[in-house]
């Protein structure tokens, strides 16, 4: 009896434990609050720092939680304090609890001490500060001036007397020369106000917009780069800057402009995209006191940037009949490869707009690029911005979204970047400002390989360009070119610059939010024709006679990605086959067929994009993809 009471009771203590262990699984690991503050601290702008003890200390500061809730900090994540904290955050009243529960954060069948995992929590304080960072005032204007405004062409002005200036459309201080002349300078906020309160949302009409170009301005509607065209349609204000042609186009929406050069064999250009610009500012300031402000700016970035390169036409006829030995030294001694260092910094414009139907307060916007290109290349990135901040009691969070994609065919080293300073300006005062620099930077190292005879191969690395390599060697079967890449985001942010009011304050910040470690393409990094294969297919050379005598462990194909012009057709050739297929077991698809069809393997470019067209045996059993870029040109 004894040992039947001892093997019961095992039992009962194994199935509690199988209990335990199933709700575990079931609920998912649990999130310590410590882990889940500090993610809501830098998600939210409010804590940025490296220091998890700083970030706390801020939520604190924003009243987000209290300093008694640190002695939960080794305790697992339930909804109950979730919602306490983001309730806070968000400045809701009532049952914290309920209130996230009414407005579907979370399900109805949810209970307050339910743990949460962490990938809940991220995706919670994801919907959090999405509703954190929108923002909509009404229109609304007041200020209280230091001291009565003068003309600036009365008589009894006396030194120190402030005055409206309206060729710069600003005020301004009075100083007296000793010789009785009349001069001033600009004014400075805290000369100015004594109160201010604006609130405005307002998109932005860049058909009211006035853009200063730096460089020489003059109207030419002729002129049409030869492969490449504007985004807008519109192209009637050009001028020069750098060495480079630059016109522009203004919308309702936005700003496009296009700027281009042909030198030494390399056609560039640089197509930059600004629109669905929103701007929301909140700005409590009495007495030089600003206590509550909300600043946002909200707007959408396309850069376009490639290259077309003629350098290499006339080293193809040189190269065609030379032995291996020879063609290495004839390369090497015709062509001196570009040095990927040798960037180009090229201002654009100045561009002023103004916001609502406040008067004298503008938008200002400045815009510069870097770019450097090394051969044939081009990308198109799209971005979706969101920067600001907001102060709540002298106590300041950085509002820091972005959303990108990138289309790209790189066959050479490159970088792209737009340089956009964009601030709010009351009467040529800046009262906040945002600098961003977003952009990508791709280095492709090139390999040659050499076959002889026998089909025997030997690799070599070079510093020409990839797509100067694949042009110079497209007509010698013996040289084949392959390139590995790097190819990653750059982002820089700085908010509050020295010269905006909210810097003098003492509200700013720098991010380097992308860098190098931040590669696109992940472990794909090796590139045939400008675009990513798994593997090389250039190492072993496929000597192609009868299709039916060349067999592989998979699909091969004769090129894996191709630049298509609209309307330009395209036949895939197979070159290999798997052990017991024929092309009639084959099928071809488009993963998106309005830009690109395929039929009978015949490819067919529609619209501009890029798109992927499947090859597969009927059986899903073997796959191969060709990479098609439908270029403007």
């Amino acid at each position: 009896m004894h040992r039947t009471l001892i093997k019961k009771t095992r039992i009962c203590l194994a199935v509690v434990l199988l209990a335990i262990c199933c709700f575990s699984c079931k609920a998912g690991p649990s999130y310590p609050i410590r882990a889940y503050l500090n993610t809501l601290a830098f998600k939210s702008g409010i804590g940025m720092s490296s220091d998890e003890e700083e970030n706390r200390k801020a939520l604190i500061d924003w009243k987000v939680i209290e300093r008694k809730d640190l002695s939960l900090l080794d305790e697992a994540l339930d909804y109950g304090f979730l919602s306490y904290s983001i309730c806070n955050l968000l400045q809701k009243d009532g049952d914290p609890f309920e209130v996230l529960q009414s407005e579907d954060f979370f399900d109805h069948s949810i209970k307050e001490k339910t743990k949460v995992s962490e990938e809940e929590a991220l995706k919670l304080i994801d919907k959090a500060v999405v509703l954190l960072n929108q923002a909509h005032f009404l229109e609304a204007y007041e200020e209280t001036l230091k001291e009565e405004v003068k003309g600036i062409d009365d008589a009894d002005l006396e030194t120190g007397d402030l005055v409206y200036d309206p060729e710069r459309s600003a005020y301004a201080i009075v100083a007296k020369t000793e010789d009785g002349n009349i001069e001033t300078r600009k004014a400075e906020y805290e000369e100015i106000y004594e109160d201010l309160q604006i609130e405005i949302s307002s998109n932005i009409d860049f058909n009211q917009a006035t853009v200063i170009p730096y460089g020489e301005t003059y109207e030419d509607t002729s002129y049409v780069n030869e492969l490449y065209h504007l985004l807008s349609s519109n192209d009637s204000h050009v001028f020069h800057t750098s060495g480079f042609r630059v016109s522009y186009s203004l919308s309702t929406s936005g700003i496009d402009l296009h700027i281009s050069k042909n030198e030494n064999g390399l056609n560039s250009y640089f197509d930059v995209s600004i629109n669905n610009v929103k701007a929301d500012l909140k700005w409590n300031d009495r007495k030089n006191d600003l206590k509550n402000c909300f600043f946002s700016l909200k707007f959408n970035t396309t850069q376009k940037l490639g290259v077309s390169c003629s350098r290499y036409k006339n080293y193809r006829l040189k190269f065609k009949d030379l032995d291996t030995s020879s063609f290495k030294s004839l390369l090497n001694s015709l062509i001196v490869p570009l040095n990927d260092d040798e960037e180009v910094s090229i201002p654009l414009c100045k561009v002023k707009v103004p916001i609502g139907n406040i008067p004298g307060l503008d938008l200002v916007l400045d815009l510069r690029i870097r770019l450097y290109a090394s051969g044939k290349m081009e990308f198109v990135l799209r971005n979706a911005h969101q920067l600001g901040f907001e102060t709540r009691n002298g106590k300041i969070r950085y509002i820091n979204q972005h959303d990108h994609d990138l289309n790209c065919i790189l066959q050479a080293s490159a970088k792209g970047v737009l340089s956009s300073d964009l601030g709010v300006e009351a009467l040529g005062v800046l009262l906040a400002d945002a600098q961003l620099d977003s952009g990508v930077r791709g280095v492709v190292r090139s390999t040659l390989h050499f076959y002889d005879e026998e089909g025997n191969v030997e690799s070599e690395a070079s510093a020409i360009p990839y797509s100067g390599l694949s042009e110079i060697c497209q007509y010698d079967p013996d040289v084949l070119v392959c390139g590995d890449v790097s190819l990653h985001w750059l982002m820089d942010l700085g908010l509050n610059t020295s010269r905006s009011q909210m810097n003098k304050l003492g509200f700013s910040r720098s991010f380097s939010l992308l860098d190098e470690e931040d590669q696109i393409f992940g472990n794909l990094h090796h590139i045939e024709n400008g675009h990513f294969v798994e593997k090389c297919t250039r190492n072993k050379r496929v000597q192609l006679k009868e299709m039916e005598t060349v067999r592989s462990d998979h699909i091969v194909l004769d090129s894996y990605a191709e630049v298509l012009k609209i309307d330009e057709t395209y036949q895939i050739i197979v070159k290999a086959l798997p052990e017991g297929y024929t092309e009639e077991d084959l099928l071809y698809s488009s993963e998106d067929a309005s830009i690109a069809s395929v039929g009978n393997g015949v490819i067919k470019a529609l619209v501009p994009g890029s798109v992927r067209i499947k090859v597969e045996t009927k059986d899903k059993a073997h796959d191969a993809y060709v990479n098609i870029l439908v270029s403007t040109g």
